[in-house]
C-alpha cells in the first residue's frame, strides 16, 4: 500500500546505497537496474512529498529547502542537517552523514539543486520537473572507475547513470588495447611486468589494477670493519655497508696500535704517538728538541719509543673545580691521564637544599650541575599527586600521569592528563542505532558512550517464568521486575494455605510450631513454621517422661533411662486453715524428721497387720503451720459469726509486713507507688462489686524492679499477679478475687511515713504512779493493739 511505502522508502534507499557502495561502483548488469531503480524510487518520492527525513523524521515537502548526500542520495532538511553537523563531528574537522556516515569536510551553508549549480531553486508542480532539481543539465561527474565523460541527463536525485560513450579501453599494465564502453575494466591475463618500488625488480603478478606491492626480496650486507652483517629490504638506493658500532679490530698503519675508533669507512686514523705528531712533552709546555738538548736524550725514532718528560707541573685543567677557575693537575708532568685531584671543591645544588666542600673524587658532575638527593614533597597541578622528583627546581608542578579515573559512561577512562574536579563526558560516540529490548523505542546516532536505552512504552517480551500476565513495560535490565500477581501459596511446614499472597515471595511461614519429628524421635520441632530441614543437631527440650512423684523429669533430652536427680517441680503447701501459702521444690526434705517418725509409728501398724495409706502421710507432711495472723483471723471470723456480722472483713486491721524493697520504693519514687496502689484498690473495689468471680488489670509495660513491686504489692491485696510477653514489652497483669481479695489496713506510703515520724522518748518520772500490767491473750506480746471494731 502506498502508507507502507511511505514508512520503508527511506529504508529501501539505504539498503540500495549500501548495495551501490558495496561494489566498489562498478558498472555491472546488476548494478545499472538497481541505481534505475533507486532514481525512479527517490524521485517519485520526492514529487509526492513522502521522503522522511532521517534527522527529524519528518517529511520532506516540495518546497522546503533541502540538502542531499551524494554518497547515500539521502535527502535531509537544510536546518535539520546544519544542526546535525555541529554535533556529528570528528577529529579531523569534518562530520559525518546520518544515513551513511561518510565523512564530509565543509558544513553545509546554502540550498542548493541536485548537481548544485543553482541556489535555492524554485518548483513548478506544472514543468515535470522533480523538486529541488534546477531542470539543466546535470554535468556532474561520474564516480565510476576511469570515466571522464560528465552526466548528460537533467538535475536529478540518486546516482548518476552509468557512461554510454564507447572508447579505447587498456588494460592496467598497458599491453592490450580494445574498444569498449567507458569505465569498463579490461585485464589481459598476462604478466604485470611493471617496476616494483625497489627499482631492481619487476610485479610478476597478474595484470591488476591500482599499485603493485612491495618487493620481497631482501639482500645481505656487511659492516665496514668485516666482522658483522645484516639482511635488509631490496633497494635500489640500499646502502653496500653499515656500522655495526664495534671497536675497529684492524691495526693502525705504524703495526704497533690498535685503530681506537668504532667501526668506521675507510682507512683508519694514523697513529698519535708517531715521531712527526709528537712535538711537544705530554704536558705541552716544552719542544722536545729543546728536552733533546738540555737533558742529552737521544731523540725519538719510532711511536713506541718514550716521550721525554719536561719536569714541569701538568698544570692541565681538571673537571673539578668552580667552572669559572677550574682545579689544575698538581704533579709533574707525566704520560697517560691524570690522577684523581686531591683537593675539594664547594658544591651548591640548583634547588638549594645542598651546599657543602665536597672531595673531588667524589664528584660526578660539575660543580655548577650537581643535583642533590631531595625529592619535592609538592603537590602537583592536579593536587593529587607528589612532585616527587630529585633537586626539583621547578615554579609550576605539572603532572604528566595520565588521570585514568572511570568516566561517567562505567565504560572508558579518562586519557588526559591528571587534572583537578570531575572529568569531561566520555567522548566515545556510537554511530549505530541504540534500541529498547522490544526494538520499538529507538535513539538515533549519534548516540554519547554510556546512553541508556530509551524509555519504552511496550509491554515486556522476555519469557517470565510463573507464566502470569505481564504488567511492566519493555525494560533494558537483564532482570525483570518481580511479578507482584497475588497467589495462594503454602506455607513451609505445609500446615495451611494463604491466599493473596504476591507471587515475588518465594515462601511464607504460618508462624504455627513446625511439628516435624526432631532426630531424637521424643519431642516435635518447637521453632516456628520455617524453610529448609530442622537443623538442630541435639534436642534440648526438657524430657517429658514422669517420675514416680508424678512431676516429669524436665532435665534436657536424653536417651535411655532418666538421671537420678531430684525434682525441681515447684509445688504449692498451705497451712491447715488456708491463710498461709507457699510453693516448694518437690523434692524438699524440710520435714523429713517428722515423716521418719510417723513413717515408723505406722511401719509398727504395718507389723501389727493394719492397712496403713502412705498417700495421706505424705499429704499431711506437706503443710505449713498457721501463724498468729491466722489466729487472729479465726479469732474475728468466730467474733463475727458470734455478732451475726455478714461478709466480715476479717483482716481490715492487720498491719501489713511490707518488705524493705517496698519501702525503698516509695523513697525512690513515691508517686508510682501511689498509683500502684490505688490500681490496686479499684480493681478490688470492682471485683467486690461485680457479678463476676474475678476481674483483671494490666499494668503497662515496665521494668524489671517495678513489676516486682507490683508483684509484691498485689500479694498484700490478697491478688494474683502474672507477668506477660518478653522484653522490653513484658507487663503484669494483676486478677482480683472477689471471694479473697481485701484491701491492706495501711498503704505502703502510710507505713512509710508513720516509720519516718517516731514519737519522742518520754521522761522517766521518780513520782509517777505504776501503770497497771495486763497480760494478753495472743502469743507474742510485741504485737501492736489491734482496735478490731474500731
Amino acid at each position: 500500500t502506498g502508507e507502507e511505502r511511505e514508512q520503508t522508502g527511506g529504508r529501501d534507499v539505504r539498503r540500495s546505497q549500501e548495495q551501490h557502495r558495496g561494489n566498489g561502483r562498478e558498472p555491472i548488469a546488476d548494478q545499472f537496474g538497481g541505481d534505475v531503480d533507486l532514481r525512479a524510487r527517490l524521485s517519485e518520492q520526492l514529487t509526492r512529498g513522502l521522503t522522511e527525513c532521517m534527522v527529524c523524521l519528518e517529511r520532506v515537502r516540495q518546497v522546503q529547502a533541502t540538502w542531499d548526500c551524494h554518497n547515500c542520495y539521502q535527502v535531509f532538511h537544510i536546518g535539520c542537517i546544519r544542526k546535525w553537523a555541529k554535533t556529528a563531528t570528528t577529529e579531523s574537522g569534518g562530520w559525518r552523514c546520518p544515513g551513511c556516515q561518510a565523512v564530509t569536510a565543509t558544513l553545509p551553508r546554502d540550498y542548493r539543486c541536485f548537481c548544485r549549480k543553482v541556489r535555492n531553486p524554485e518548483w513548478n508542480r506544472n514543468e515535470g520537473l522533480v523538486p529541488h532539481s534546477c531542470g539543466e543539465v546535470c554535468q556532474r561527474p561520474r564516480a565510476w572507475v576511469g570515466c571522464v565523460h560528465r552526466c548528460v541527463e537533467l538535475c536529478h536525485a540518486g546516482p548518476c547513470p552509468p557512461c554510454t560513450a564507447t572508447v579505447e579501453v587498456e588494460c592496467p599494465c598497458g599491453k592490450e588495447r580494445r574498444r569498449g564502453r567507458c569505465g569498463e575494466q579490461v585485464r589481459c591475463g598476462q604478466e604485470c611486468g611493471r617496476e616494483l618500488g625497489c627499482g631492481v625488480h619487476s610485479c610478476e603478478a597478474a595484470c591488476h589494477e591500482g599499485e603493485c606491492g612491495q618487493c620481497e626480496e631482501v639482500i645481505q650486507i656487511g659492516c665496514y670493519c668485516g666482522e658483522n652483517t645484516k639482511t635488509v629490504p631490496c633497494s635500489k638506493t640500499a646502502s653496500p655497508s653499515y656500522s655495526c658500532s664495534s671497536p675497529c679490530p684492524r691495526p693502525l698503519a705504524c703495526g704497533h696500535h690498535p685503530c681506537t675508533s668504532s667501526c668506521h669507512p675507510g682507512e683508519c686514523l694514523p697513529c698519535s704517538l708517531t715521531v712527526e705528531s709528537v712535538t711537544h712533552c705530554p704536558c705541552g709546555k716544552s719542544q722536545l728538541d729543546l728536552l733533546y738538548s738540555r737533558d742529552s736524550v737521544p731523540p725519538r725514532d719510532s711511536c713506541l719509543a718514550p716521550v721525554p718528560l719536561c719536569g714541569l707541573t701538568c698544570g692541565k685543567s681538571l673537571p673539578c673545580g668552580p667552572p669559572s677557575s677550574p682545579h689544575t693537575c698538581p704533579t709533574p708532568c707525566h704520560s697517560g691521564p691524570c690522577p684523581p685531584c686531591p683537593l675539594s671543591t664547594s658544591v651548591r645544588c640548583r634547588c638549594g637544599h645542598m651546599d657543602q666542600e665536597m672531595v673531588c673524587t667524589l664528584l660526578t658532575t660539575r660543580a655548577d650541575d650537581a643535583r642533590c638527593g631531595k625529592r619535592c614533597q609538592k603537590k602537583r597541578s592536579c593536587g593529587r599527586h607528589k612532585c616527587g622528583e630529585l633537586c626539583c627546581i621547578q615554579v609550576e608542578h605539572i603532572c604528566t600521569l595520565l588521570c585514568g579515573r572511570l568516566l561517567s559512561c562505567n565504560l572508558h577512562r579518562c586519557e588526559e592528563l591528571c587534572h583537578r574536579g570531575n572529568c569531561h563526558s566520555c567522548p566515545m560516540v556510537s554511530f549505530d542505532e541504540l534500541s529498547c529490548h522490544c526494538g520499538s523505542a529507538v535513539t538515533f546516532p549519534p548516540v554519547p558512550c554510556g546512553t541508556r536505552p530509551p524509555e519504552c512504552v511496550e509491554l515486556c517480551r522476555k519469557e517470565h517464568q510463573c507464566g502470569h500476565k505481564v504488567t511492566h513495560n519493555c525494560h533494558s535490565e537483564a532482570t525483570c521486575p518481580p511479578c507482584t500477581q497475588l497467589t495462594t501459596k503454602l506455607c513451609y511446614g505445609g500446615h495451611e494455605q494463604r491466599r493473596n499472597v504476591a507471587c515475588l515471595v518465594e515462601g511464607i511461614s504460618c508462624g504455627k510450631p513446625c511439628g516435624a519429628d526432631l532426630p531424637c524421635g521424643r519431642h516435635p520441632c518447637p521453632r516456628p513454621c520455617h524453610p529448609g530441614p530442622c537443623t538442630a543437631n541435639t534436642c534440648t527440650q526438657p524430657c517429658s517422661v514422669y517420675r514416680p512423684c508424678g512431676h516429669p523429669c524436665s532435665t534436657p533430652c536424653h536417651p535411655g533411662q532418666c538421671p537420678d536427680t531430684p525434682c525441681a517441680t515447684q509445688i504449692k503447701i498451705s497451712c491447715s486453715c488456708g491463710h498461709r501459702q507457699a510453693g516448694v521444690p518437690c523434692s524438699e526434705n524440710a520435714y523429713s524428721r517428722v515423716t521418719t517418725a510417723l513413717l515408723a509409728t505406722r511401719m509398727q501398724d504395718v507389723q501389727s497387720g493394719n492397712s496403713v495409706n502412705l498417700a495421706e502421710l505424705a499429704k499431711r507432711d506437706r503443710k505449713l503451720e498457721c501463724n498468729e495472723d491466722c489466729m487472729k483471723i479465726d479469732r474475728n471470723y468466730r467474733l463475727a459469726a458470734a455478732l451475726q456480722i455478714s461478709n466480715p472483713e476479717l483482716t481490715s486491721k492487720v498491719i501489713p509486713r511490707y518488705s524493705e524493697f517496698m519501702k525503698d520504693w516509695v523513697r525512690r519514687d513515691a508517686t508510682f507507688c501511689t498509683m500502684v496502689h490505688t490500681k490496686l484498690a479499684d480493681l478490688i473495689k470492682l471485683a467486690k462489686d461485680s457479678k463476676q468471680k474475678s476481674r483483671a488489670f494490666s499494668f503497662p509495660c515496665m521494668n524489671r524492679d517495678k513489676r516486682q513491686l507490683v508483684h509484691e504489692y498485689a500479694d498484700h491485696f490478697g491478688c494474683e499477679s502474672e507477668s506477660y510477653d518478653s522484653e522490653p514489652k513484658r507487663n503484669v497483669v494483676v486478677t482480683a478475687l472477689r471471694d479473697r481479695s481485701h484491701l491492706p489496713s495501711v498503704s505502703l506510703v502510710e507505713c512509710v511515713a508513720k516509720q519516718k515520724k517516731a514519737p519522742p522518748p518520754v521522761q522517766a518520772s521518780s513520782t509517777a504512779a505504776p501503770k497497771p500490767t495486763f497480760t494478753p491473750l495472743e502469743r507474742g506480746g510485741s504485737e501492736p493493739k489491734i482496735d478490731w471494731f474500731g
